[in-house]
């Protein structure tokens, strides 16, 4: 009896311990949680071609140094040149929306278009502040992507972190992998279904719905820029978060930068971008999109919107990536428990 006793109590005072080292360990991490979880994202995504580089390397580590340079390459400095270039734009338009505000070429040009409309209609378009409009969103653009450039220190040593993880975590991935089948309590068959059900679905949120919108902000950016729209760069990102929006999409955006040149008395500009979006943009979504989704789940795009929103709101520009994890982790835990895990301790195929 005693003997039980002395065990219970040595297994509580082990929890405890081990609750309090978690917390702390927790502690020192959390300033790079979402560093960290970014790379594991990443890691995801690139761990197929992970795996078809090992086929002819036979080499782990010189594979995870390949894909880490391929990121960095192609992925990072492209993004940090157009954050750049983004910050740069949206301080521009806030310095033309004082001194010189560019919307005013509305009551200032005689639009054909603009008047052919009622006159009633024509007051009604005179009326609406789009200056304010404009500086309002160029000043959000630059304050949350000045977010990312206000500590370079902090962001220099973000980057390398990210660059340092990425890589060890293709390296060892599949001792991680082995590590989480051990560690947890559930049979490794049990465990092995939940990490497939997680892996699928990151990558489902990440190829069925963010990169699709990602490629039709770009697109939009693009012709908003030859068609010469101000701030296309912007309104591109804009587009980004537009293009997961049910229904309306990436009309949202790109309605109001035709009808912009439109009422501005560049028909031919407005034509030529309303040619532009119906064949470039909307061909991303029509035949880009169900090519990158064959083979994975198809999210909810609202949901997705809600969880890149969310996560913007709570962790800053990383949240973009964190917030459609967490919505990947939610759904394929609510997958699992309709599967009967809880009930069967099974999960079906």
């Amino acid at each position: 009896m005693r003997h039980e006793q002395h065990m219970t109590i040595e297994k509580w005072f082990f929890l405890l311990l081990t609750g309090v080292v978690i917390y702390l360990f927790w502690r020192v991490i959390e300033p790079f949680a979402f560093v960290i979880l970014t790379a594991t994202v990443t890691t995801i995504i690139v761990s197929p071609i992970d795996r078809f580089l090992m086929k002819y390397l036979k080499h782990q580590k010189l594979s995870a140094a390949i894909l880490s340079f391929c990121v960095l390459a192609l992925v990072f400095l492209p993004l940090l040149i157009v954050l750049i270039l983004t910050a740069g734009q949206a301080s521009d338009l806030i310095k033309t929306s004082i001194n010189n505000n560019w919307f005013d070429k509305i009551e200032e040009t005689a639009s054909p278009l603009l008047n052919a409309l009622p006159n009633s209609l024509q007051e009604e378009i005179r009326s609406i502040d789009l200056g304010s409009v404009s500086k309002a969103i160029a000043t959000w653009s630059f304050q949350n992507v000045g977010q990312v450039f206000s500590s370079s220190t902090r962001l220099i040593l973000n980057t390398i972190l990210f660059f340092i993880c990425l890589f060890y975590l293709i390296a060892d991935r599949e001792k991680l992998y082995d590590e989480v089948l051990a560690l947890s309590p559930l049979r490794d068959s049990i465990d092995a279904k939940i990490l497939k059900r997680v892996v699928g679905t990151v990558r489902s949120v990440v190829f069925g719905v963010l990169i699709v919108a990602i490629i039709q902000g770009i697109l939009a950016g693009i012709g908003m820029t030859i068609f010469g729209v101000p701030g296309s760069l912007i309104w591109g990102a804009l587009t980004i978060l537009a293009a997961l929006m049910p229904v309306v999409g990436t009309g949202l955006v790109l309605i109001p930068a035709i009808l912009y040149l439109f009422f501005t008395g560049s028909t031919t500009a407005a034509v030529g971008l309303l040619i532009w979006s119906v064949v470039f943009v909307s061909l991303a979504d029509n035949f880009i999109g169900p090519y990158l989704i064959s083979g994975t789940t198809k999210m909810h795009s609202f949901l997705v919107l809600l969880s890149v929103l969310g996560g913007l709101t709570t962790f800053g520009p990383v949240g973009a990536i964190g917030g459609p994890t967490i919505l990947a982790a939610l759904l394929a835990l609510i997958d699992l428990y309709k599967s009967g895990i809880l009930t069967t301790g099974k999960i079906e195929e």
